[in-house]
């Protein structure tokens, strides 16, 4: 549908966004196809977005009205999805945002390339470890890149990895995830960051927990809570992986993040308890990835949690553990990955988020039926859970 360009102080409501609507520093506030409240139009005067492009009828001047359609009596606004790809997802109501997903074409694709790589990998790391063989980097490294390459963009990345939630083979699924995670965080707060950088950077996500194959079962499976020993046990996995890959033929880097993907900027991880200064820029990174990886899945003690309690963590205690310089970036990032989705707020309602707070992530504007709740504003309502 034709697309005209709109002055924000004369856009009126149930006018149609034609195009993604970003801010000046490139965060998505809406996607396209987005019918336009009062809340919304005031949401974009707030970001100072001067201008967006509606949707028009074919003489190309007359604006198109939010798309009403009756059902079961009520009156219903209608939200077309941001990524074509998935568009069938916002016509039925039957099917929620990853359903869709799971049934595009592109994600069965991405599936098979990140199981087959990940019992690659599992394959390489066992040879390794259990023969002392040496590890053939660039053949594992280049099956990564092919699964980022055949993602659209790092949104899409984040998409396929919120469908891959629920295997068992934890460890090798998270280190695949981890150094997916961590080629997202690089792109989007490292847009100059060399090839090679790059892939060094993807390699250490890949292998920064191949010490924890030197920990037992018993311990690393355990689903009670661990005692201090056994905590402690856990804690030389860092040990143990920079041991394993500092004998290798690889970037010294990649054994480096393996020690210190653990610590923390402010001086509260381990093994030693470094500082933000002391701590390499792919620790830093790969330190980002693990953690979001590790409390948005499934473990043997614990079910995954809601995304966007992470983002909540992080922004309330995140930005002294870890780099805000990388940190932010991959927030902006993430949160943009759940626009459009079906969650279930902590009132019981189900709605769907539709608006970006830029200013807290963890907090965006999710329309449930005809209303708008601007969670940054309502403070006693969150987000419960994603409905994946």
């Amino acid at each position: 549908m034709a697309g005209k360009r709109i002055l924000t102080s004369r856009i009126t409501e149930n006018m149609v966004t034609a195009d993604h609507v970003y801010t000046a520093e490139e965060q998505l506030l809406i996607p396209a196809g987005t019918v336009l409240t009062s809340d919304i139009i005031e949401a974009l005067k707030e970001h100072s977005v001067f201008a967006i492009r509606v949707e028009v009828e074919q003489d190309g001047k007359t604006p198109v009205l939010g798309d009403k359609t009756q059902q079961e009596g009520k009156e219903e606004v209608k939200y077309a999805s941001p990524e074509p790809a998935y568009q069938a997802a916002n016509e039925a109501d039957t099917k929620n945002y990853y359903d869709a997903v799971r049934e595009s074409k592109e994600y069965q694709e991405f599936h098979a390339g990140f199981v087959e790589t990940v019992d690659h990998v599992k394959d390489a790391l066992n040879r390794v470890v259990m023969q002392n063989e040496e590890i053939d980097s660039k053949e594992i490294l280049s099956e990564v890149k092919s699964v980022v390459g055949a993602s659209r963009n790092s949104l899409n990345i984040l998409d396929m990895l919120q469908c891959m939630k629920g295997y068992d083979d934890v460890t090798y699924v998270h280190s695949m995830n981890v150094a997916l995670l961590s080629n997202v965080i690089a792109t989007a707060a490292m847009p100059d960051i060399s090839k090679e950088d790059l892939d060094t950077l993807t390699l250490a996500g890949l292998l920064h927990d191949i010490g924890k194959m030197m920990i037992s079962d018993e311990v690393l499976m355990k689903k009670d809570r661990l005692t201090i020993s056994e905590f402690n046990i856990i804690k030389t996995h860092v040990l143990h992986g920079n041991n394993i890959l500092k004998n290798l033929d690889l970037d010294p880097r990649v054994a480096e993040v393996a020690m210190r993907h653990h610590e923390r900027c402010d001086g509260s991880g381990y093994p030693g308890g470094y500082h933000s200064e002391q701590i390499s820029p792919f620790a830093k990174i790969v330190a980002i990835a693990d953690t979001y990886d590790a409390m948005t899945s499934d473990r043997v003690y614990r079910k995954a949690i809601c995304p966007f309690e992470v983002l909540h963590m992080f922004e309330s205690e995140g930005l002294t553990k870890y780099e805000v310089e990388y940190l932010l970036p991959f927030l902006s990032t993430a949160v943009q990955a759940y626009m459009n989705t079906e969650v279930r707020l902590t009132t019981g309602e189900t709605g769907k988020v539709v608006l970006v707070n830029t200013e807290e992530f963890s907090r965006p504007i999710v329309k449930v039926g005809e209303t708008y709740h601007d969670l940054r504003k309502e403070r006693s309502i969150y987000i419960d859970r994603i409905m994946d």
